[in-house]
């Protein structure tokens, strides 16, 4: 049975109890929201397969619980910052029609180490009076390595007390745990985890595919900037590419100018953060757009005499060089002499 709206998951409909709060600062320990019309994340296929195959698990639980088959209870997503992480989360609440709770680190970590244990635990078990899918972010801030000389002794208990909630954790609910260091994670906590999913940035295709989504109706017209776009945002996130693509929707309306022109303006400084190579690269594609050579020139530091070269190049109209060498036979005959 796949996902739906018109399908929720037993206790889809309960409402959390009265949310945790920090004695003291009386602010909210976890932030509670029901994500809805959530755009999928940008996954490569196994992550996608993995992500769709663990939502399949929570509409099958009576089955696997039947076939003594444990579902999937935690995850661990580890990458960069802008990958989809959090957006993760959010698809798999969506998904599965249950609230997104999100562990506010401002607010558990206090000065008293005590408390913040304390304010942990209250989230956790908090997150299991209902089904739901508890979002752990900043994950390595409370689950450091334990032979860490300058943690004290509170924060290694800490650790221990979060790995024995990953290993009791209700099999209806999710506990996903998010970092961007996993170098700083405590090496127990991998394998506690029912699954680690290893996020990074989008390679050349996802890129593409990033771009598109984001140009929406406004592809058509484009179409021919894809390529280039797609190279100058080689090595970004998912979100800065969404990020950069609305900035420049945003700009064309506000200035009343082409989207073109807001786009050169956006891709400015990731164009100068390249390398010289990337920039050439980055000039090869922007040549085959309607931009004059003064402005490429510009843009990417490539001079325009080179840009000449490159577009004459393209044409077909620059003679190849002749092969001036000597033939092996005359250089022997000559050295015989």
């Amino acid at each position: 049975m796949s996902p739906s709206a018109v399908a929720p998951l037993r206790g889809a409909s309960e409402a959390p109890g009265l949310v945790p709060i920090d004695a003291d600062s009386r602010m909210s320990l976890v932030r509670v929201e029901y994500p809805e019309q959530v755009n999928p994340p940008f996954l490569p296929a196994n992550q996608k397969r993995l992500i769709d195959s663990i939502i399949a698990e929570k509409f099958r639980l009576e089955a696997l619980e039947r076939a003594g088959v444990t579902p999937t209870r935690s995850m661990l997503f580890v990458g960069p910052p802008g990958v989809g992480k959090t957006l993760t989360a959010r698809w798999l609440a969506s998904s599965l029609a249950r609230p997104l709770l999100t562990l506010d680190l401002s607010s558990v970590m206090s000065s008293f180490l005590g408390k913040t244990g304390s304010n942990i635990r209250s989230v956790l078990d908090f997150a299991k009076t209902t089904p739901s899918v508890l979002l752990l972010d900043e994950f390595d801030a409370i689950a450091k390595r334990r032979d860490d000389e300058t943690e004290i002794g509170e924060l290694k208990r800490l650790v221990t007390v979060l790995l024995q909630e990953v290993d009791d954790w209700p099999t209806n609910s999710l506990l996903v745990a998010a970092t961007n260091h996993g170098d700083l994670l405590d090496p127990a906590v991998w394998s506690r985890f029912d699954q680690v999913v290893q996020f990074s940035l989008p390679d050349e295709g996802e890129r593409r595919a990033i771009v598109l989504n984001s140009l929406g109706d406004d592809e058509a017209m484009l179409r021919d900037w894809v390529s280039a776009l797609t190279s100058i945002w080689a090595g970004t996130s998912c979100h800065d590419i969404v990020k950069g693509i609305q900035s420049a929707k945003r700009r064309s309306i506000v200035e009343e100018c082409r989207l073109t022109d807001a786009l050169v303006e956006v891709v400015r400084d990731e164009i100068a953060a390249k390398s010289a190579k990337e920039r050439r690269h980055i000039a090869e594609q922007l040549q085959k757009l309607q931009i004059s050579d003064n402005k490429i020139s510009k843009l990417t530091r490539v001079h325009r005499d080179t840009l000449h070269e490159m577009r004459s190049a393209a044409e077909g109209s620059i003679p190849q060089p002749q092969d001036n060498t000597v033939p092996t036979s005359r250089r022997r005959r000559k050295q015989d002499v």
